[in-house]
């Protein structure tokens, strides 16, 4: 708190509890030069004025403010599983087409919208009343449209004693993440802002966990090492703190899962050669900390995967007809279902883009089904060549399985113990 000067507080006090004065409803939000939604103006809309509506579930509120030169409409979503409740939304995609796993925010109207945006948000206050309608909320935002646009801030409140006002600073943390033991993470505090000219200050600070040690705390996107867990796995939390050039400070954490790399875990991961068209040349891992996740058998006896996540996959293989699907390496694979009777099916595609044909190889590492059938165990790697191109995709998918790799790392080190204690 040292470095609050005396206004400076009181603009972080305004912005963030509720106030003295009466429950306010309304709309205010500042454009910045470029920004596509507001074309780089600011607006105050309150009620009774501006007719707003707020409507909502457990988990997402959304809201119109009209008056007779504007209609505005948001929307603000927690990730599936979650509950819309106080506390900092990172990393926010266009709602109602983010991550099932990630938050989503829109703020949308006057016949302009984003096509894509990356945003956060802060729920200050959300209640619903006995027959679930929305009867108190205030929450801050920010947006840009096509995710690198400028941005446009915001604040909206319905029946809320916190005043209508948009902070000067905020520290964004980032949202929460999950790294497996010895993996390098970056820690994300790049969407904080500082409305005033000046340049922020960043300090990160490990609240929580088996130590590590960051590559500076005073940067917006430290690295660390994931540190050694147990079997069980364990969280690291860490707080960020960022303060503007007249001294207003703002805070945030984020949570890191680390797994450790013995335990059975559910994945899919997948990268490509330069020129690959599926995979962009990118590498792209989905597990449950990012994405839905499903497995199934699919109508040729194989195995079938799906990912939803801040994009969407789809994975399939089968064996040549009539054979059962079972571990072993299967070659000459063809774009599935499109192949052959004596051919192994294979595909990967998303994201808008599928080969037309393809060839390709996978390998079934581990294979369990359950008595219906489904698979609850799964390790296959896999390469693909779309249109029979050079450039290739790779990957692997996991479902409650320690890989094949790290089995046979773990293999050795038993035989070499067992051979020094032989000795």
């Amino acid at each position: 708190m040292r470095g609050f000067r005396t206004w400076g507080l009181a603009l972080l006090l305004a912005a963030q509890a509720p106030s003295l004065w009466a429950a306010t409803t309304g709309l205010k939000y500042i454009s910045t030069s470029g920004d596509y939604i507001g074309q780089g103006l600011s607006q105050s809309l309150t009620a009774p004025a501006a007719t707003v509506t707020a409507s909502g579930g457990e988990r997402d509120a959304h809201l119109s403010v009209t008056d007779p030169s504007n209609w505005w409409y948001l929307d603000f979503a927690a990730p599936v599983g979650g509950k819309l409740a106080p506390g900092s939304y990172a990393n926010a995609a266009r709602y109602p087409f983010n991550s099932p796993l990630g938050s989503g925010l829109s703020m949308s109207g006057n016949g302009r919208g984003c096509n894509t945006l990356l945003g956060w948000f802060k729920v200050l206050e959300y209640q619903r009343d006995s027959d679930g309608k929305v009867s108190k909320l205030a929450i801050d935002f920010l947006q840009k449209c096509e995710v690198s646009g400028p941005p446009l801030y915001g604040a909206v409140r319905y029946n809320s004693k916190f005043a209508l006002t948009v902070p000067d600073v905020a520290a964004i943390a980032g949202a929460d993440f999950g790294l497996i033991a010895g993996e390098a993470g970056t820690l994300d505090g790049s969407q904080s802002f500082g409305r005033k000219k000046g340049r922020l200050t960043y300090q990160w600070t490990q609240l929580d966990g088996p130590a590590v040690t960051l590559s500076s705390t005073t940067v917006s996107q430290p690295s660390f090492t994931a540190p050694t867990v147990p079997l069980s796995g364990a969280s690291l939390r860490f707080q960020l703190t960022v303060t503007d050039k007249v001294g207003v400070v703002a805070t945030d954490d984020v949570v890191v899962m680390v797994q450790s790399p013995d335990a059975p875990r559910t994945e899919i991961s997948f990268h490509g050669d330069k020129g690959d068209y599926i995979t962009g040349g990118r590498s792209y891992k989905f597990s449950p900390n990012n994405a839905s996740i499903g497995f199934s058998r699919n109508f040729s006896g194989g195995v079938s995967a799906s990912v939803s996540g801040d994009s969407w996959w789809y994975f399939d293989t089968a064996t040549p007809t009539g054979t059962s699907y079972k571990r072993g390496t299967y070659k000459n694979a063809q774009r599935f279902p499109f192949q052959d009777a004596t051919s192994p099916g294979l595909s990967l595609y998303g994201d808008g883009r599928g080969c037309n044909t393809l060839s390709g190889k996978f390998t079934v590492n581990q294979l369990k089904f359950d008595s219906s059938g489904n698979p609850t165990k799964l390790d296959i790697t896999f390469e693909q060549h779309c249109e029979g191109g050079q450039p290739a995709a790779y990957g692997q998918v996991l479902l409650n399985a320690v890989p094949a790799a790290t089995l046979a790392q773990q293999l050795r080190a038993a035989r070499q113990r067992y051979a020094s204690q032989a000795e």
